[in-house]
Formats: structure tokens, sequence, C-alpha cells
């Protein structure tokens, strides 16, 4: 497969401390499923040949369960050149002191940059303030963070309180905070009613344009599977798989992976895009759902069977433009400086 990734999210484990409703990985306190610390080891090794890869996220499920095994991994993507972040909901910061003490190892094994996800399904496990804690001392500490904060009709918590109690550290341009889309569990996990019209009403539906993380970021889950997709649909959705990593090291599955035109379609004009080719062919055709994020828009298309055989039997007419394309996106392609992924990448 022609791909240049410049990202490799590693999902450690499904364990976490919380159990969020749609959780998008299915984790929680008795989720089964984590990468060996050697397996992750191996995998950083194997990253230094793929040599277009420039950062390592940690991520799951929690990836602070991991305790000091998480900080020596760390230590050893710093060593081996990369830039490194970890993700969390940070219940380890249940005070200032115990914050700075994961902060501190973590900021000495060479921790680049650190994001909390939280919002109103996480605060029945981790409060709030504990986000507070952790996201001041990692700022003290000079990492780069950014915290995201759950949003849907159903949330009884926004981002208005933690603009007013971090706002030295917002104003120091080391932290940012977003409101970002929580969406419905593609594995059909979770329970409660989601909508977004407030969101829709505010902002719009943001599903428009190209998915520049498709095969930028390539994620390996507790199962390792190669996975062309950083965001909240990317075990539940086939088209997105690579391949194993289970007998067979990074570089050589990426290698021998067939080049995919869905991948490339997804890249290059996303699910939005694909929807309109699909409409040439099947006229007023629009993406199921009325979705309002580029996520939920890529499950409703790819969960859309008639949807992906129109696109399947017709996209060989754009093929040879799509190469080019997106081709030229990778080699163009410059990772930011700073957190503005997803959370879960």
């Amino acid at each position: 497969m022609f791909v240049r990734p410049r990202v490799l999210s590693i999902l450690t484990t499904r364990r976490c401390t919380a159990r969020c409703d749609h959780c998008c990985v299915g984790a929680g306190p008795r989720a089964t499923g984590t990468l060996t610390v050697p397996r992750i080891r191996a995998l950083l090794d194997e990253a230094t040949s793929v040599p277009t890869i420039e950062r390592i996220v940690f991520t799951g499920g929690e990836a602070f369960l991991l305790g000091d095994d998480l900080v020596a991994l760390v230590a050893r993507a710093h060593t081996l050149g990369f830039a490194t972040r970890a993700i969390t909901n940070g219940f380890w910061a249940s005070d200032a002191k115990a914050a700075d003490r994961r902060i501190a190892a973590l900021a000495g094994a060479g921790l680049d940059e650190l994001m909390f996800s939280t919002g109103t399904f996480h605060q029945e496990f981790v409060p709030v303030g504990r986000v507070v804690h952790g996201a001041r001392a990692a700022v003290r500490a000079g990492i780069a963070t950014r915290i995201s904060v759950e949003e849907c009709d159903q949330s009884a918590f926004g981002a208005e309180q933690l603009r007013a109690e971090l706002r030295d550290e917002l104003e120091s341009g080391k932290l940012a905070l977003s409101s970002d889309p929580w969406i419905v569990d593609a594995g059909g996990r979770g329970t409660a009613p989601l909508t977004h019209e407030r969101l829709r009403g505010a902002r719009g539906a943001d599903v428009d344009g190209g998915c520049v993380t498709i095969m930028t970021t390539i994620s390996v889950t507790p199962d390792q599977e190669l996975i062309a997709c950083c965001g909240f649909p990317l075990e539940e959705l086939p088209g997105l798989r690579i391949g194993s990593v289970a007998d067979r090291p990074l570089p050589d599955v990426l290698r021998d992976a067939p080049n995919d035109a869905l991948k490339m379609f997804l890249h290059v004009a996303g699910p939005a895009g694909i929807a309109e080719f699909v409409a040439r062919y099947e006229p007023g055709y629009t993406l199921p759902g009325n979705p309002v994020s580029i996520c939920a828009a890529c499950v409703a298309l790819q969960r859309d069977s008639r949807a992906m055989r129109i696109a399947a039997e017709n996209v060989g007419a754009i093929a040879a433009e799509l190469a080019a394309r997106f081709t030229a996106q990778q080699y163009a392609f410059r990772l930011p400086a700073t957190p503005t992924q997803h959370a879960h990448s």
C-alpha cells in the first residue's frame, strides 16, 4: 500500500476506570484485551522502519493504568526520536500533589503532549476537578495539553466551567480546550439516546471535506489489528482495516497491504464527498441519519450497503484522479505541532 503514516496510535488496553455510555472502544473496568508491554516496545522499534512516522500516541481504554510501564514506554519512544502523546480521563489526578507526581515522571521521560477526555458521561466516574488538577500539572511541566469535552443534547456539563477554572493556563498558550460531538457508539454498545440538535443549531454539521487522518494516523488495537483511522468508529468498520500485526512486523503489513480506493477516497473527499459521488448514480442520495460530525458520517456511509456497492462499482472511473490527489496530499501533509486531533488520536 502506498501510504505515508505520520502518527502511530497504540490502543494499549481496553481497561478503563470509567465505563462511559457510548464509549467508542467499549472500555471499562472489566473490559478485556491489552497489548503486552514487550509487544508495545516491539511496535515502537518497528515504527523506526517506517520513516514517515513522527508521533506515537498512547491511548486506550485508559493508558495511565499501565503505571510505570507507561513512563518507560514514553521514554523509549522519546529515545527513538518520536514525538509522544498520551490520552487520559485524568482519574489519577486526585489532588495537585498526585497530579504533579504523575506528570513529573512523564515529563522526565519526554512526554510532549497530553490530552484529557471529559464531559457528562465521564463525570459519573472521574470528577472534573481531577481534569483540572491534571491539566494544571501538565502546563506547569511545560507539556502541551488539550482537554476535549464531550458534547450532545443530553450533556449537563460543558466547557464553560473549565474555561473559568483554567483561564490562566488557557492564556498561557500551553492549554487548548475544545468541545467535540460525543458520537453514538458504532458497535451498538451505547444505551442512552444521543442527539446533537443544539450543536447543529449553534455551528452546523461538520461533515464536509476529506478526512486527513485516514492513513495519516494508523492505529494498533489490543487485538493487534492495524487500522487506517484514529477516530471513533475505527474498529467497527471493516473498510478501515489494513491487516494484523500479531504475527508480522508493522512495516511488512503496511508494505504488503493492497492499495485501497475506499481509504484513498475517504482521505481525499471524505464521506460527504463519497455521498456526492454516489448521488451521480442514485440522484437525491444523501448520507443517512443527518450526521453532525465526519466520524458519524463515515459510520453512516459505510453502514449503507447500497451506497458502498454503488461507490465500489463506479470508483474505477476516477481511480487515477484519486491516486494522484492522494499521493500529492500525502507528500504535502505536515503534522500539526499542537494537539488538534480527535481525543482518541
